[in-house]
């Protein structure tokens, strides 16, 4: 099963999409809360965009995504950079840089079993394949500290303990 999270009014064919309020989607829940919606260890696949900033608790969220996945089931993050302008606005609780994910999970981290694999910089997201998004992502670390930023598409696959 694959399962959208934070879907809004972009439904997905073949997924089950989830959002806190009424779209038509497949499923209503608030991922602030214990994962009702998802069978333990029965996703394949689960995509959060646009969302990952606005929840209460990443360290909830991280616990509840790995205890939904498969073995080797796969989450995808898509969320605004920090030097995005849109990053602040008052609906969101967190920031994100390539750094987070990059060293995701650290020895402190609850969750020990999701590992970030791929790792890309949005420089601009309406044309994915720009010379600046392929340039941002061969330097990343350097990029993220000298230019801007869009966003960050991150996959994360849930290893054995």
């Amino acid at each position: 099963m694959r399962y959208h999270l934070c879907c809004g009014k972009k439904h997905l064919s073949g997924w089950v999409n989830v959002d806190r309020e009424k779209f038509g989607q497949e499923v209503v829940a608030d991922i602030n809360r214990e994962w009702k919606f998802i069978p333990h260890g029965s996703a394949d696949h689960i995509l959060i965009e646009d969302g990952l900033e606005h929840v209460h608790s990443l360290e909830d969220f991280f616990h509840n995504a790995s205890a939904s996945l498969a073995e080797k089931g796969i989450l995808e993050i898509r969320v605004p950079h920090f030097k995005n302008p849109s990053a602040y606005r008052v609906t969101h609780k967190h920031f994100f840089s390539y750094s987070f994910f990059r060293i995701f999970p650290e020895a402190h981290d609850a969750t020990q079993d999701l590992i970030p694999y791929k790792i890309e910089l949005i420089v601009h997201n309406k044309f994915p394949l720009s010379l600046l998004n392929i340039l941002a992502n061969c330097i990343p670390n350097l990029w993220e500290r000298i230019a801007y930023v869009s966003g960050l598409h991150v996959w994360m696959r849930k290893e054995g303990k």
